[in-house]
């Protein structure tokens, strides 16, 4: 699950504190800003701080119908290297029209930051024990991508430049 105490990458390279919370084991709401997950959905109208939800592999968002517009991040979990769900899940929430901020939690390294902001993200954390600093470098492997994607409307080669 996620780990709060973990920093955040933005794609333009700040690193900066996480400032949501989760909801305790005991129930009760944090006065901050807090992440919820689907099965939290309830407590939406009670979140004091910015609203976040917490979307596991298991909540496609083709399948579930989430009130995008009262939400200022979406964190989508990356379970594995291997399952790309996570790509699929940003893609969607932004043809759905999703504006606000995508944070990329989970299996989160280095060689996928330039793959996961392509397809939307505009955060992510940074998988527990891999260095933020080296990670952040990969946000700028790639500078003239060839093919179009959510972040990049038009490749290099179709704009003439």
């Amino acid at each position: 699950m996620l780990n709060p105490a973990l920093q955040v990458l933005f794609k333009d390279g700040t690193v900066l504190d996480n400032t949501y919370q989760l909801i305790g084991e005991d129930g009760i709401l944090p006065q901050s800003d807090v992440v919820l997950t689907v099965d939290q959905l309830e407590q939406l109208p009670h979140v004091i701080g910015k609203k976040a939800l917490f979307l596991t592999v298991d909540a496609s968002p083709e399948t579930h119908e989430f009130p995008l517009e009262q939400f200022d991040t979406i964190f989508i979990e990356f379970a594995g290297f291997n399952d790309g769900r996570g790509y699929s899940f940003a893609a969607l929430l932004r043809r759905q029209g999703y504006a606000g901020e995508l944070r990329a939690t989970g299996d989160v390294f280095k060689d996928v930051l330039n793959y996961m902001k392509r397809s939307g993200f505009d955060s992510f954390v940074i998988k527990e024990g891999k260095d933020i600093t080296e990670a952040a470098a990969g946000l700028s492997d790639f500078t003239h991508p060839y093919q179009a994607s959510t972040a990049v409307p038009k490749a290099h080669y179709q704009t003439g430049a």
